[in-house]
């Protein structure tokens, strides 16, 4: 196996690893799960850090996100299409956050000094959420005649969300189906008919 196909066989194998078990993944079960000797992990990458950082990268691919939501149905109707985005975005979320609070975990343990949360997030991290805005906002295009705002505002509102539906730091006992933020996107959240 040529040593980018490995590389790329170990973060393919890492990534479902963390959504299961988190921060508590070994090398070991990482290496079992790629199908690879454990030392073949540092021959590939200088430290697990530096491998956490790549199923990161990996999950937070834009174009992965783009391929998935442009195989939607164009001819579903605004709801429906947004409803089906929304699934998609969900299931999405939930496996990025997952991925990204085990490797925040491992690469930054608690109160360690030098945490890199103070200048922000990692550039792959802003550089996928613009990608995903200029995706959904070909999506909305798609509807342009059907909207009351610009097909970019109508992305931003759905990736808004989306997020604050699922955000690690909310109680969400009860968060938000794709059918409530498809219903409220496009619907709102006044009855038809009433005046107030």
């Amino acid at each position: 196996m040529a040593p980018d196909e490995r590389r790329q066989a170990i973060v393919e194998a890492v990534v479902p690893l963390l959504v299961r078990s988190g921060a508590g993944v070994t090398t070991r079960e990482i290496a079992e799960a790629a199908g690879v000797a454990e030392g073949t992990i540092f021959r590939v990458f200088p430290d697990k850090c530096a491998l956490m950082m790549a199923a990161a990268r990996a999950t937070m691919d834009p174009s992965s996100e783009r391929r998935a939501l442009a195989e939607i149905d164009p001819t579903l109707d605004l709801r429906e299409t947004v409803r089906e985005v929304t699934e998609h975005l969900l299931a999405r979320m939930e496996k990025v956050l997952a991925v990204m609070m085990a490797v925040r975990a491992i690469v930054v343990p608690e109160g360690k000094a030098g945490d890199p949360r103070r200048d922000g997030p990692p550039d792959f991290v802003v550089d996928a959420n613009k990608a995903l805005l200029v995706t959904l906002t070909e999506v909305f295009e798609r509807h342009r005649g059907e909207l009351v705002i610009a097909p970019e505002r109508a992305a931003l509102m759905l990736r808004s969300l989306v997020f604050g539906s699922r955000h690690p730091g909310m109680d969400n006992a009860r968060p938000l189906t794709a059918d409530e933020i498809a219903a409220v996107l496009v619907g709102g959240i006044k009855q038809p008919g009433r005046k107030r």
